[in-house]
């Protein structure tokens, strides 16, 4: 009997372990998503700054990815750590209310720099490198929260995505939060 006693509590022991060590796993993940889309953010000021304030463009020939190549670390992957087998090639995406006819933006242009978003976690379904929110009925301001939902992973750590904004600096937001600020009037969001 004293037996069985201790060998439960070595199982619910080990069982906490494993709880613990899965959530600090999910956490270093999220962490180093979060670092990624920090250095994102640099090379992104570093690009506008060497192109007279203008962001990288999103068209398929010259991306934002080839654009900032430049800027990135040589060991830089552009991959969240969490979903190894997404199936594009960068895991990030560009917003594409940022460009005009593939070209990109100048800052100046963009009202709310800190509040709008210009990388986001690609939707583990989608494999394009920016998103394709201007070409929607009432343009990127008429985006609801279930077709942002569609193109973005809102809940790739647990319940929460990370986010670069056009001034360059990364968080992450819970999904609640970002539906919230796309539900304001004239929210600057996702429109500059």
């Amino acid at each position: 009997m004293e037996l069985l006693v201790v060998i439960s509590i070595i199982a619910i022991l080990a069982a906490l372990g494993f709880s613990g060590v899965n959530a600090a796993v999910t956490k270093a993940q999220m962490t180093e998503c979060l670092s990624n889309m920090r250095q994102i953010g640099v090379a992104m000021q570093l690009f506008a700054g060497d192109n007279e304030g203008t962001l990288p463009g999103t068209s398929h020939g010259i991306s934002w990815t080839n654009s900032l190549s430049f800027y990135l670390s040589p060991n830089f992957i552009g991959r969240c750590p969490s979903f190894p087998k997404h199936r594009a090639r960068v895991t990030y995406g560009w917003n594409d209310s940022l460009a005009s006819n593939g070209d990109g933006m100048r800052l100046v242009l963009c009202k709310n720099p800190s509040s709008t978003m210009a990388l986001g976690e690609l939707a583990t379904n989608q494999s394009s490198e920016h998103f394709h929110f201007i070409g929607g009925r009432g343009g990127a301001a008429g985006v609801t929260a279930n077709q942002f939902k569609t193109a973005v992973n809102v809940e790739s750590h647990q319940k929460s995505a990370n986010y670069v904004f056009v001034d360059g600096h990364a968080e992450n937001l819970a999904w609640l939060e970002v539906q919230r600020r796309l539900a304001q009037p004239n929210s600057s969001f996702l429109v500059p």
